[in-house]
């Protein structure tokens, strides 16, 4: 009889030790710190290095004392594909249950060796193309007990979209002038780009910033189907809203659309300007023609055949300070004047020394 209660006190011991592991892990949770500063690749590779990486990710698996195994893989994908790319896979020593960081992999949990892998190629490839992360990275993780088996798992993943350190136009540079035939707009390539967009509007006044300019009514230039392989325009070339014109100022913009799951990402190039052939000239006439209107203010009748004069050259506008002056500026103080009549003193005309 003593025999049988034995037995039956063993039985009862496995039945409970077995129901007991059998419901050990109740939640296991990957949570990536989003969003995420431009790490350092290492953070996502060098599994043994990770305590020296900044945090990436928290694991969490409860409740906590439990034996258990990590296996996880990191994969890429290429901003702009589909496929993915495995950059390393790696498998822990068995470790109690508790919730701990990426800084933890390799410190307080082990990582098993021989069941490590990198693909050093792939991650090299990537660091000397880019130098910093980008594209999406996926983290998938499988809990196993002890003895194998597979309890849990959850991925998560995290997206890096600015794949250049800088997107910009290369041509024009800022304030270049054109003849109307060859204006080229070129600008840097985007790894993984859709598509471009392009879009130029006229500069009417500096009084307005670049930004509002490009945005303000119809803009003479939209183009937004310019496939990826493309990294330069002629508009010489190209179908406008209206024509570019002689003479005048423009602003111009290009866009990279980057596909992504989660939908379009744009990412700009800066705002820049540049002016067509004549600009200069168009515009010292219309300097001319702006100190012509003062000619019907007492005073200034005898300056109009020296304004109406066809030799008459107006290469800068300076204060009495001899600090430039727009020709908004210019048109702001003769708009004043030709209301306000009274507050004029004194004329008088300054031939330029080196005439």
């Amino acid at each position: 009889m003593k025999i049988c209660r034995t037995f039956l006190f063993l039985l009862f011991a496995v039945l409970l030790t077995s129901s007991i592991s059998a419901q050990t892990i109740t939640s296991f949770d990957l949570t990536i710190f989003k969003p995420l500063p431009e790490v350092d690749l290492v953070a996502f590779y060098e599994s043994n290095s990770l305590s020296g990486a900044p945090r990436v990710f928290q694991i969490s698996i409860l409740p906590a004392g439990i034996d258990v195994v990590l296996e996880g893989e990191i994969s890429w994908t290429n901003i702009g594909e589909t496929s993915s790319k495995r950059l390393s896979n790696f498998e822990t020593m068995p470790f109690k249950s508790t919730t701990f960081n990426n800084t933890d992999l390799g410190t307080q949990i082990r990582i098993n060796e021989a069941r490590t892998n990198n693909d050093n190629n792939g991650i090299r490839d990537l660091v000397q193309k880019y130098g910093k992360p980008i594209g999406r990275f996926d983290i998938n993780l499988t809990l196993k007990n002890s003895q194998g088996v597979t309890l849990k798992q959850v991925s998560d993943y995290v997206e890096f979209i600015n794949p250049t350190q800088s997107f910009s136009i290369e041509i024009p540079q800022s304030g270049e002038e054109f003849q109307l035939g060859n204006i080229l707009v070129q600008w840097s390539n985007v790894p993984g780009a859709d598509h471009y967009e392009v879009k130029i509007n006229e500069l009417k006044s500096h009084r307005k910033s670049f930004e509002e300019a490009l945005n303000s009514g119809n803009p003479y230039y939209n183009n937004i189907g310019i496939q990826n392989s493309i990294t330069s325009i002629r508009l010489s070339e190209q179908d406008f809203n209206r024509p570019i014109e002689t003479g005048k100022e423009y602003v111009v913009q290009v866009v990279a659309v980057i596909k992504l799951a989660t939908g379009d990402r744009k990412l700009s190039s800066e705002i820049i300007n540049f002016r067509t052939a004549g600009f200069y000239d168009a515009n010292k006439i219309a300097i001319k023609n702006e100190l012509m209107t003062l000619t019907s203010l007492p005073g200034f009748s005898t300056f109009a055949s020296i304004f109406s004069d066809q030799n008459l050259v107006i290469d800068q506008l300076v204060d009495e300070n001899g600090n430039p002056i727009s020709q908004d500026e210019l048109r702001t103080l003769l708009n004043y004047f030709i209301i306000n009549p009274d507050v004029v003193i004194q004329t008088q005309f300054i031939y330029n020394n080196n005439q």
